[in-house]
């Protein structure tokens, strides 16, 4: 003979199971993502002034069925840019700094069901002591 009590516990039981599961496989919220989304930046000695592409790594449309949400990046916690996600391509952006020292460069995803942020990169920025166009360097026509 089965008891109230019983069946309850039981339900209960199961109930908890199945939301921790749930919780298991649901992505956070505002969590790192460890499956390989991070940040870059084009060089590894940026400079004041200078033109940059930061890419979100790993932040792809085609096999997500994420392509259109908007991708925010953040330098020190301030705005860059926000893009979409391309279905095709690399999620990127322009930046350039205006202060020399540490910049933590980041990015969040706002998708259609939940939000994330990549993985940062810090960096060191150079104070720029040239003149001119040949201040950030020549541009590299390599693919």
């Amino acid at each position: 003979m089965t008891t109230s009590f019983d069946r309850t516990a039981r339900l209960g039981a199961a109930l908890a199971t199945a939301l921790a599961a749930t919780a298991l496989l649901a992505p956070g919220a505002h969590a790192d993502i460890s499956d390989g989304q991070r940040v870059s930046v084009s060089s590894a000695e940026p400079k004041v002034g200078c033109s940059y592409t930061v890419v979100a790594v790993n932040v792809v449309g085609y096999s997500s069925g994420h392509a259109g949400a908007p991708v925010t990046f953040y330098d020190n916690g301030v705005v860059i840019d926000t893009v979409a996600i391309p279905a095709f391509g690399e999620t990127k952006t322009s930046w350039r700094p205006t202060a020399a020292g540490s910049h933590q460069l980041t990015a969040k995803v706002d998708s259609y069901l939940n939000s994330w942020w990549i993985t940062p990169a810090t960096v060191t920025v150079a104070a720029n002591t040239g003149t001119g166009s040949a201040a950030c360097g020549f541009p590299s026509f390599s693919g």
